[in-house]
């Protein structure tokens, strides 16, 4: 007899685990509760490294590549600092509208026959009961992990960075960090384009910035306003996009446990991720995969399924939380980075987690190495 499953959150994780279990398993049930609706999405772009799409496409590769139609995409890394681009080859990074996204994903579920309900709070409480799995995949503030918060071994730490999320119609020729010092502190900006015209705007500051430039005691609109007026030439003089562009302090959250009694926890209900090791949706759907892979290894145990994906996922995540941890570090330190030179800054940027490091990037990045070399920058302890 086949599993009833249930996903609670209509995300690009849980879309992608429920179509791939339907699709795996057609005489299983499986439904997709959204308390949003079909059309609404609190966001702009996703951007995906083209590793990340290759992982992705070990669930479905005809889903990526249809995913892929709809993308931007392009093979370099730009940091701009005292008003200086620098080049880092070497990189592939694709982009697609969040909206395109769902809807390309909804598609896919119907045509594999899951069922789709949009428009529906669900409340946590014995919601387990009419299902013999209940996957949490409804992102950072999940309700459903909430209700079950010491069983899941749930924390949360609010970091010390502001941010908020933007669009904005100038489409960038690649994935971009724009640093600008000025008397009133220190911003940065990751901007990327998702469509042919539109790109993806977050602005960030550290928390002296937030205080000493009167962000602080802003509303957000005067603070768009007044990333709009530093960030004027960066944004060729068009304004900022609102979609519930809240500015708000970086918020890490993860459990001790990633199940309790039939629910698991997928995506930001499980961990969040900071944008600057990746894309949260890519990680999340990347949990979809494990997941499911697990039950076509197991079948109908769910405890062994779960024991599996548990095992498999968390050394991964740990060691991507860990870098994750340090590129945390690394941005509220920014203004101590100032003073370093755009090519001092790029590298130091390159190497802040550990993982990538000075004899894989001159393998990966031979032209940015090759400048560094110019600019008399290059690592001591970099070879080849």
């Amino acid at each position: 007899m086949g599993l009833n499953i249930k996903v609670v959150g209509a995300g690009p994780a849980g879309l992608y685990f429920a179509y791939l279990m339907k699709k795996s398993f057609p005489d299983y049930r499986v439904r997709v509760v959204e308390q949003n609706p079909a059309d609404a999405t609190y966001g702009f772009g996703v951007v995906f490294s083209g590793r990340a799409l290759s992982f992705l496409g070990q669930g479905d590769a005809a889903v990526i590549e249809r995913l892929k139609a709809n993308m931007e995409s392009w093979s370099d890394q730009h940091i701009t600092h005292k008003g200086q681009r620098v080049v880092i080859d070497g990189n592939s990074f694709s982009a697609i509208a969040r909206l395109t996204m769902l809807k390309e994903l909804q598609a896919i579920c119907r045509e594999a026959g899951v069922e789709l309900s949009f428009g529906q709070r669900v409340e946590p409480d014995g919601l387990e009961a009419d299902c013999d799995v209940l996957v949490a995949a409804d992102g950072a503030n999940s309700a459903l992990r909430d209700r079950y918060a010491d069983e899941f071994g749930t924390q949360t730490v609010e970091l010390k960075n502001y941010f908020a999320w933007y669009g904005v119609e100038t489409p960038y020729d690649a994935h971009t960090l724009t640093f600008i010092g000025n008397e009133g502190g220190t911003y940065c900006g990751h901007h990327y384009r998702y469509t042919p015209r539109m790109s993806t705007m977050v602005a960030e500051v550290d928390a002296k910035t937030w205080s000493t430039s009167g962000m602080a005691d802003m509303s957000d609109e005067e603070r768009k306003m007044h990333f709009e007026q530093t960030f004027r030439d960066t944004l060729n003089g068009k304004p900022l996009i609102s979609n519930r562009s809240m500015w708000r302090r970086w918020r890490l959250v993860k459990n001790g446990n990633w199940r309790h009694k039939n629910i698991v926890l997928i995506g930001d209900a499980q961990r969040t991720a900071h944008p600057s090791i990746g894309s949260g949706t890519r990680l999340a759907m990347e949990d979809a995969i494990v997941l499911w892979r697990a039950f076509t290894d197991k079948g109908t145990d769910v405890e062994a399924a779960f024991g599996q994906y548990e095992s498999e996922r968390r050394p991964v995540r740990d060691k991507l939380n860990a870098a994750a941890e340090k590129s945390i570090a690394w941005y509220e330190d920014i203004a101590e980075k100032m003073a370093l030179s755009p090519y001092e800054l790029a590298l130091d940027y390159m190497l802040r987690t550990g993982l990538m490091t000075p004899d894989r990037l001159a393998r990966e990045s031979p032209r940015f190495m090759a400048k560094l070399a110019e600019e008399g920058t290059i690592p001591a302890d970099t070879h080849g």
